[in-house]
């Protein structure tokens, strides 16, 4: 927005200048978040960045739309360090960014109470998956103890690293898990029977074995498990155990725990291809909730709240990743398809991307306080949600939504002298945001339309 020359500075000029420099500190200010979460350090960003950021004289070289989108610039940049330092992060008194603190464990209790009340529920994956671990960690533990083999926790502890909440996951930990344990046991053993090492030799091998998992860790789940196998194998014979006693417990009490962890999930499952439908009717709703915010905003500017737009905000990008995360963990999902198509969900997903950034563009460009009402914004936004409402039902019940109640009020706009009670139309900036967040949630329709037309 604010390098566009028709909506922010001019192509040539001092504001131009200054609007490169401002540019170039907010992406230092990113590299320096990316940095941070990286590392898992603090954030440190330059002073001359900060400098350029929130010196007075953005107040003066830039005025009108590109002042407040270089306002809104800040705004995001202030959200992204709190994202970067983590949830809990304290902001010293005067405001500064580059004096912001990481919570301390103790400020961190009420954050990690609150997530835990929000998940307490049985439609939350993140239960469902505490649940699963739980009994099956407890029926491993008791099954490993009444089988005559020794070393019962071997079972739930199996069980236990290879879980996850999502089934694809789940299941390509404990193929690798039983395979690597399979390849390492096999290889520690045969280097044990063929040389027959001492108690020294075995903990160098062990120690080497060791060695091996760390520098191979990334390589994948499998390498690390025959590292860890073949270093457990040489840790028992260094202790002096029978290599005919401990590598069948391992393998069949390693096969017995990702046995049971792959039943959980037929017992208690906790599939996201039915929930794909809903998922989208949500993030639907909050996006078009974002937008009407704002729309109320230009409505009335004096009596608007910014937290409020802000919210709105937030929500719709939770929604987002909900979405996003529940869209990948079911494409590799067992289920049958459950009447939205890859490309449709991709359809989908990218209008209603589109519908969130032209509501953040007129975001950037919200009226001052003292600026007069936008005729028409109000009659938009109630139409809007009223639209997204019954939208979201369409979804669910894998009908086409329709948004005509929208398209009217633009209609009434373009043609004021066919309705003369109609409100005069609002300025040309609005009236195309308002067409581009209609267009976006008619390709949205489209998107659906096809998957509706190929499940019927």
């Amino acid at each position: 927005s604010l390098a566009d020359p028709a909506l922010g500075v001019p192509a040539e000029g001092l504001e131009r200048a200054w609007v490169r420099e401002m540019l170039a500190a907010a992406g230092s200010v990113l590299d320096a978040a990316a940095r941070a979460i990286r590392l898992g350090e603090p954030v440190h960003i330059a002073p001359t960045d900060l400098g350029v950021l929130r010196t007075p004289d953005n107040e003066v070289i830039l005025v009108g739309p590109p002042r407040r989108a270089a306002d809104r610039l800040n705004v995001l940049l202030a959200d992204v360090l709190e994202i970067a330092e983590g949830t809990g992060t304290q902001e010293a008194p005067s405001g500064d960014l580059e004096t912001r603190r990481r919570p301390t464990l103790l400020r961190l209790v009420p954050v990690v109470l609150t997530a835990m009340r929000h998940e307490l529920r049985r439609s939350s994956p993140i239960f469902r998956h505490a649940v699963r671990v739980s009994v099956v960690a407890a029926a491993g533990y008791l099954m490993g103890t009444a089988l005559p083999l020794g070393h019962a926790y071997w079972a739930p502890m199996t069980a236990v690293m290879v879980m996850r909440p999502e089934f694809s996951q789940t299941y390509s930990r404990s193929v690798a898990r039983f395979g690597g344990t399979l390849v390492g046991v096999g290889v520690a053993t045969g280097i044990v029977q063929a040389f027959e090492p001492d108690a020294r030799l075995a903990a160098g091998l062990a120690v080497f074995c060791a060695l091996l998992m760390y520098l191979l860790m990334r390589t994948g789940y499998a390498v690390g498990q025959v590292c860890v196998s073949a270093y457990v194998v040489f840790l028992l014979g260094m202790a002096g155990d029978d290599w005919s006693q401990t590598v069948p417990e391992r393998i069949l009490l390693t096969l017995v725990g990702g046995l049971l962890a792959m039943v959980s999930y037929a017992l208690f499952p906790a599939w996201e291809t039915p929930r794909l439908r809903n998922r989208l009717a949500e993030w639907l709703l909050t996006d078009s909730a974002y937008a009407a915010t704002v729309l109320d905003r230009y409505a009335d500017p004096a009596g608007g709240n910014t937290e409020d737009v802000r919210r709105a905000l937030l929500t719709t990008r939770e929604a987002r990743v909900v979405w996003q995360e529940a869209l990948e963990t079911a494409q590799h999902e067992p289920v049958r398809h459950r009447g939205i198509s890859r490309t449709a969900a991709d359809d989908a997903q990218q209008a209603l991307a589109q519908l969130g950034r032209v509501a953040m563009l007129m975001e950037a460009h919200l009226p001052s306080r003292s600026a007069d009402p936008v005729p028409g914004a109000a009659e938009l936004a109630q139409a809007l949600r009223r639209s997204a409402e019954q939208g979201a039902k369409a979804v669910r019940e894998r009908r086409v939504p329709d948004w005509e109640q929208a398209r009217r009020v633009l209609t009434r706009w373009d043609l004021p002298e066919e309705d003369p009670e109609a409100m005069p139309p609002p300025g040309p900036f609005l009236r195309n945001g308002a067409a581009m967040l209609v267009e976006a949630l008619e390709d949205f329709s489209r998107a659906l339309e096809g998957s509706t037309n190929r499940k019927s």
